[in-house]
C-alpha cells in the first residue's frame, strides 16, 4: 500500500479544518500536537518537511480527544516546556507555551545579578518556571502553592529534571510572615487572573485544568492585589516583581504597582506577540 505524504502546509491545513469542526480554534494546541506525535520538540516544527497520511490521521485522533475533554498532558503523557518534559495530571494547570515569556524575561536580566539573586516563585503549580529558572541559572530556588497535590506533582518534576527547588505549601490570603522568612531579589508568579467571565468563555481550557488555576475573584486581580500588596516587604533593595497577567488588565495593575511604590514598570510580549508579563523594580 503507497504512503501518501503532505507538506507541513497542507498538513496544517487540513488539521486547522478538522479541528474547527471539532470546535477547537487553537494554532497552538495544533502545533504541539503535530511535533508531540512526530516525537519532536516544539522548537523543531519549522524544520518537518513532510507528514505521512498514517502520522496525519494520529494527530486527528488527538485532535479529537482534545476536543472531547482530554488534556494534552493526559493524550501525550507529559507537557514540554522551555525545552523541558513535565509531568502533569487533572490536579494542576497544564504549563502554556505563553508562560515561557514570564522565564525568559527574567533570564534577559543582569547575568551577575541573576547568579546571585533570591527567587521565589508564588503558585508554582507543576513547578515548571521555578524548576526551569533552576535549571537554567543552576541554582537553588524557592516555590509556593496552595494545594498540597500540586507540590507533590512538582516535587516529582524537581527530582526527575534534577532541579533544586525548595518548595512550601501556603495559602496567599494568609500572614505571609509566617512562610517568608528572608527576602528575595525575584519574585515570580503565574497567579490566577481571569474572572468568571473569562472563565465561562474558555471552556475549552478551563475544562482541562482545576478551576482554582483561573480563578482570580470578581475582577480576575485578586491574587494580583495581594502579590503586589505583600511583596514589597520580602524584596531586597532594587528587587524585582514579575507576573503573568490578562492583557487586558495591563493598565489597572500599572496604577497597582505605581501607586504601591514601584519604579522601572515594563511590559514583555508573549510568543505571540500579547503583552503577557508585567514587571516592576523595588525603590
Amino acid at each position: 500500500m503507497q504512503i501518501k505524504y503532505y507538506t507541513l502546509n497542507e498538513a496544517m491545513d487540513i488539521m486547522s479544518e478538522y479541528s474547527k469542526q471539532n470546535g477547537i480554534d487553537n494554532t497552538e494546541v495544533l502545533r504541539w500536537i503535530v511535533v508531540k506525535t512526530l516525537r519532536l520538540k516544539r522548537d523543531q516544527f519549522n524544520y518537518i518537511k513532510q507528514i505521512d497520511g498514517q502520522k496525519l490521521e494520529d494527530m486527528k485522533c488527538a485532535v479529537k480527544r482534545y476536543s472531547c475533554g482530554e488534556s494534552l498532558s493526559k493524550i501525550f503523557g507529559y507537557i514540554e516546556f522551555y525545552g523541558h518534559y513535565f509531568d502533569v495530571t487533572e490536579n494542576v494547570f497544564d504549563p502554556r507555551l505563553s508562560t515561557e515569556a514570564l522565564v525568559t524575561t527574567i533570564l534577559e536580566q543582569d547575568k551577575n545579578w541573576l547568579n546571585q539573586a533570591e527567587i521565589m516563585d508564588l503558585c508554582t503549580g507543576s513547578g515548571c518556571v521555578a524548576i526551569t529558572l533552576a535549571k537554567e541559572l543552576n541554582k537553588s530556588v524557592d516555590a509556593l502553592d496552595i494545594s498540597p497535590i500540586a507540590i507533590e506533582i512538582a516535587k516529582k518534576n524537581a527530582e526527575k529534571l534534577n532541579a533544586k527547588i525548595n518548595f512550601f505549601e501556603f495559602d496567599l490570603n494568609n500572614d505571609w510572615q509566617s512562610v517568608f522568612n528572608k527576602k528575595y531579589d525575584i519574585i515570580v508568579s503565574n497567579p490566577p487572573y481571569w474572572n468568571a467571565e473569562k472563565i465561562l468563555n474558555n471552556v475549552e481550557v478551563t475544562r482541562n485544568n482545576p478551576l482554582i488555576a483561573f480563578d482570580g475573584g470578581e475582577d480576575g486581580l485578586k491574587y494580583i492585589k495581594i502579590i503586589i500588596d505583600n511583596s514589597l516587604q520580602f524584596l531586597n533593595e532594587n528587587g524585582m516583581l514579575f507576573l503573568e497577567v490578562d492583557p487586558d488588565q495591563i493598565e489597572t495593575i500599572t496604577s497597582l504597582l505605581k501607586n504601591k511604590g514601584y519604579k522601572d514598570i515594563n511590559i514583555a510580549k508573549d510568543h505571540r506577540g500579547i503583552d503577557r508579563v508585567i514587571y516592576a523594580t523595588k525603590k
